[in-house]
């Protein structure tokens, strides 16, 4: 079964990215097939408006508009914004885009931001969501060393190639953010490594409004 998800999500993103240029497209099946992207967008209420900030290329995006959800997808890289079939997306931060949300994702962006601004972003985060809306985060946990070493490697190179904005890189340990998480009001569902069969140290958060 997972087999066969996994095919189907090969499929859909190539339908979603065919037309972009090579070196995007490389991009992206790179950063699939290194994130665990299906075993975080399960998390996804079916039909449900998601706001996914910090979306690159929209991955995360076309994944749930397969999951019947209505994805808006923002992002200050305007390399990485193009349209998308079915997706609203937007060249700027989480504040360019108005109204509530049944979820919100953030896949791999707060290590970009100092922590000190970690906060107003969770609060803006909470003004953004319904009553009993999901946020939906992954990280990386910093106490798996060997694989953080590894990703720190990784982002370093595609920062120094300028595959990404932004020069931070912020981690807290899975204790301190959950705590983090709680103290801003959301009630901590998921608080879980997914990193089985990947080279880095993936960590994924759900919490609830």
């Amino acid at each position: 079964m997972l087999a066969v998800s996994f095919i189907r999500a090969l499929i859909v993103l190539h339908r979603a990215y065919r037309n972009f240029p090579l070196r995007s497209r490389a991009h992206i099946l790179i950063r699939f097939l290194t994130c665990p992207f299906l075993r975080v967008v399960k998390y996804v209420p079916r039909g449900a408006k998601v706001l996914d900030i910090g979306a690159g290329h929209g991955i995360f995006s076309v994944l749930a508009r397969e999951r019947g959800a209505n994805a808006i997808a923002v992002d200050p890289d305007a390399r990485k914004v193009r349209r998308l079939d079915g997706i609203l997306s937007a060249i700027g931060y989480d504040d360019c885009i108005r109204g509530k949300f049944d979820a919100v994702a953030i896949i791999d962006v707060l290590y970009k931001l100092p922590i000190d601004d970690w906060d107003a972003l969770l609060d803006r985060i909470r003004q953004r969501l319904k009553p009993g809306g999901i946020l939906i985060m992954k990280e990386h946990d910093p106490t798996a060393r060997v694989k953080h070493s590894i990703n720190r490697f990784q982002e370093s190179l595609a920062t120094a190639l300028h595959l990404t904005l932004g020069e931070s890189f912020s981690y807290e340990t899975p204790a301190a953010f959950t705590a983090r998480l709680q103290k801003h009001g959301f009630g901590v569902i998921a608080a879980q490594r997914i990193d089985s069969g990947y080279p880095h140290p993936h960590m994924l958060y759900v919490a609830r409004l």
